[in-house]
């Protein structure tokens, strides 16, 4: 699983012209799963620390002395998370010019894996959060604020 996460101002995602999810200051993660991950990975506790690692990154600035540092996570900040499925989080780039995407999840356990996920973390804090539509040819709009990119992938940070 590899997740794409940017602090932004505000973030929207479309899908044939029509706003299907927005938010204001906090988080749009980019999420794609690979092949590496099969269909049970969302048993597995690299699913959940994946979660749990993108709501507690403290990439948000505090009061006071603080304020220009990392200081505080999405949830103390009051943010807000926009979650967008993306496959091609998986392009390999090693041959030609032409991405491959070979080693992207198989949609049909994907597509559910990424509906969980967001379902998940919903439930376990406090922030609003938001979807894009899986499988949609999606217009994104983003306004970085920093900008702060990071970059989670479970067969780094959670060895099986």
């Amino acid at each position: 699983m590899r997740i794409l996460a940017q602090r932004v101002t505000e973030a929207s995602v479309s899908v044939d012209g029509r706003q299907v999810a927005a938010i204001g200051p906090g988080i749009m993660a980019l999420v794609g799963f690979g092949q590496e991950d099969g269909p049970d990975f969302s048993t597995s506790p690299a699913f959940q620390g994946m979660a749990h690692k993108l709501l507690g990154l403290r990439i948000f600035p505090g009061q006071g002395e603080l304020s220009n540092k990392f200081h505080t996570s999405l949830e103390e900040f009051g943010g807000q998370l926009l979650l967008v499925p993306q496959f091609t989080l998986y392009a390999d780039c090693r041959k030609g010019r032409r991405p491959s995407f070979i080693d992207a999840g198989d949609p049909d356990w994907a597509r559910p894996m990424f509906d969980y996920f967001v379902k998940m973390v919903d439930e376990s804090c406090a922030v609003s959060v938001s979807s894009g539509i899986f499988g949609a040819d999606m217009a994104v709009r983003l306004c970085n604020w920093g900008p702060v990119t990071i970059w989670l992938d479970s067969a780094n940070l959670f060895a099986r």
